[in-house]
């Protein structure tokens, strides 16, 4: 935009605000910019605005609450349209949003959308094509819209105070010129909204920074912690191993016994005990001949007993 252009845009502001001012229907219109203002980001809802105010500071018309409430119910409104435009056909349609700026804008609302969206959807209004931007792609993302709604009213609600509070406060300076109030009201909107995108585009930029620096951290020690990493610690790793042997009968070495290193007897194990008793079965189990089986095999053979002298009991 050059110099006259803006020259012949601000006359034909001033001269709508103050024939406009005192009207009923002023604030109808305020409502109706503010709504369209979200997905055609164009039209000038925000300098109408603080025109308005400055033309309140200066004059008292028309009442600034009134003005506040027509932005604030047509800025959220146009918010939720632009959502439920991006919900139903996306954001890819509009043509602006595929180059310089409105890309930009798109790409940093999908990563505030996903990291800080409550912070993004606060600030991105202060940003050329960020509304628009914003409200479309989180339509298109399936953004929660209970959500959505909520942050939307709080951030509009401040977008209208704020942009209220620009106009009263450049109106008051010239009470006793109308027009220049309005044109100074709107130059400080211009000069502030450039300052606030600086900020905020810095502020986003930093945040990513820091959001991709603590991902990084995050898989570095999800790396660490995987069993068979590189990076493990090979000290750890060789106790490891020979813990290991030792427990599979790698220690060659007598295992000791409760109660020999005090003198006792250890216990004897299954195997042995079992082993005795198995020998004592087996002797007791064998049959020894007595005399009667020895003389029944031999007939005309005397037992020890009738033969042998000193077995033979004599008479008293």
């Amino acid at each position: 935009m050059g110099v006259g252009t803006f020259q012949a845009w601000m006359t034909g502001l001033q001269d709508w605000i103050v024939a406009a001012g005192d009207t009923w229907w002023v604030h109808l219109v305020v409502f109706a910019l503010c709504a369209i203002d979200a997905f055609f980001p164009t039209v000038p809802s925000e300098s109408v605005i603080v025109a308005l105010s400055s033309l309140w500071a200066s004059s008292s018309v028309p009442p600034i609450w009134l003005t506040v409430l027509a932005a604030w119910g047509g800025a959220f409104l146009g918010d939720n349209i632009a959502y439920l435009i991006g919900r139903t056909v996306g954001w890819e349609r509009f043509g602006f949003l595929h180059r310089g700026r409105g890309l930009k804008a798109v790409q940093a609302a999908e990563r505030g959308l996903d990291r800080r969206a409550l912070l993004f959807l606060m600030t991105a209004r202060y940003i050329p094509f960020g509304r628009t931007a914003v409200n479309l792609t989180a339509g298109a993302v399936r953004y929660p819209w209970r959500q959505f709604w909520r942050r939307s009213l709080a951030a509009t609600f401040v977008w209208a105070v704020y942009s209220c509070g620009i106009g009263a406060v450049a109106g008051s300076w010239f009470e006793d010129n109308h027009l220049l109030a309005i044109t100074v009201a709107v130059v400080i909107a211009v000069v502030v909204a450039l300052v606030v995108e600086r900020l905020v585009s810095l502020m986003n930029h930093l945040l990513d920074g820091r959001h991709e620096r603590a991902a990084q951290r995050a898989e570095e020690e999800a790396a660490l912690r995987e069993p068979g990493s590189p990076d493990e610690d090979p000290s750890a790793a060789s106790a490891l191993g020979g813990a290991e042997g030792d427990g599979e009968g790698g220690n060659d070495g007598p295992v000791p016994t409760a109660g020999v290193a005090g003198g006792d007897v250890p216990p004897e194990t299954p195997r042995e005990t079992g082993d005795v008793e198995k020998v004592e079965a087996s002797s007791v189990g064998e049959h020894q001949p007595s005399d009667e089986d020895r003389s029944a095999e031999n007939p005309g053979a005397e037992s020890d007993a009738d033969t042998d002298p000193r077995r033979t009991a004599s008479p008293a």
